[in-house]
């Protein structure tokens, strides 16, 4: 039986639907199989032809594909998500709403890296739910692990000292776009209430002059706290370095849905600190601080920062939640997922 993914996610630098969908690939390829033939970036049809993107040219290809198997469509963001992503005029806004969603419906079935989009489809836009399914995300315990060897502590030394970074200062990490909606200004507002933390920001402007927020961000980066260093686009080949370079991980966004950065901050063990969402319902449990803050409001942060930053109780608590979390995630769980979903589809 074969799985045919298709999917041009990853054309896109530094965002997380492209990781997301080179790690499921090579998951289910290393580990479904023994019962599946998996063809990463199909031309033709397959029994089962999932699509992990919503490109144009898919969607003319759907009807000739039905034919020959089913169709799987991996739901990463719905109109609201992308509308505090990119800026669009109205009525282009209005017809890339419409034809994602059209898209979605021309699907057998839908998976998607939250619950919480299960009930929003279906509320909302009158989608069945028991077609959708929830699978999480998942990095590779290969790709992303503590460096504590040796070794590794060698190469987390000398990026601390190619990126010019005091040794005895704590380090704070977030990754992600520079958009509004990560939180960027209340990340820069945090770090000036915190002047003695060096604070990193890996990532850039995926989308161009279309990223919602640009022109602020611009001038922003322009004027950044002494203690803030923009790292740009980091090859993901070197974000483990990264993450076991941070003393925490801090996402202030202020919509996720289960960000591939986390994933990655857990697999290395490095305590998380996030806004409090209701994404994050049902699939972050304890494993990450989630701090209950309001826009503009930063004292909760500076907060929980300090605690988790402070050698003692709190901080080892962090680091044990983060073990958890990767635990939690780990690929023999996410690739039974896989396999009880893509039987069940393929099944009709």
């Amino acid at each position: 039986m074969s799985i045919h993914a298709f999917s041009k996610a990853d054309s896109v630098q530094g965002q997380g639907v492209g990781s997301a969908y080179l790690e499921q690939v090579a998951l289910i390829t290393a580990e479904l199989g023994d019962e599946f033939d998996v063809v990463d970036r199909a031309r033709r049809a397959g029994d089962v032809n999932h699509f992990h993107s919503i490109n144009p040219e898919f969607l003319a290809r759907v009807p000739m594909i039905r034919r020959r198997g089913r169709t799987v469509g991996h739901v990463h963001f719905i109109p609201e998500t992308v509308h505090d992503s990119i800026t669009l005029p109205r009525p282009a806004r209005a017809v890339f709403d419409a034809y994602m969603l059209r898209f979605y419906r021309s699907m057998d079935q839908l998976v998607t890296v939250n619950p919480w989009f299960i009930r929003k489809l279906a509320e909302d836009y009158g989608f069945d739910a028991e077609r959708i399914a929830f699978i999480p995300n998942f990095v590779s315990e290969q790709d992303f692990r503590p460096l504590t060897d040796p070794e590794g502590a060698a190469q987390v030394a000398a990026l601390r000292e190619e990126l010019g970074l005091d040794p005895s200062r704590p380090v704070v990490l977030c990754a992600g776009q520079l958009q509004v909606r990560k939180g960027f200004f209340d990340f820069l507002d945090v770090a000036r209430a915190m002047p003695d933390v060096q604070f990193l920001w890996a990532g850039g402007f995926s989308f161009g002059r279309i990223t919602a927020g640009h022109s602020r961000i611009r001038e922003a980066a322009e004027d950044l706290p002494a203690n803030v260093r923009l790292l740009g686009m980091v090859p993901r080949e070197r974000m483990n370095l990264h993450v076991n370079l941070a003393d925490c991980f801090f996402l202030p966004s202020f919509e996720e849905l289960f960000p591939m950065t986390i994933l990655e901050a857990m697999a290395a063990h490095t305590p998380v600190v996030v806004r409090e969402l209701v994404y994050y319902e049902g699939v972050l449990a304890d494993y990450a601080r989630r701090v209950e803050a309001e826009s503009g409001q930063i004292a909760p942060f500076v907060e929980a920062l300090e605690g988790v930053l402070a050698p003692g109780p709190v901080r080892e608590q962090a680091r044990d939640a983060a073990r958890r979390g990767a635990a939690a995630y780990d690929r023999a769980s996410v690739a039974r997922q896989w396999r009880e979903f893509y039987r069940g589809v393929a099944a009709g």
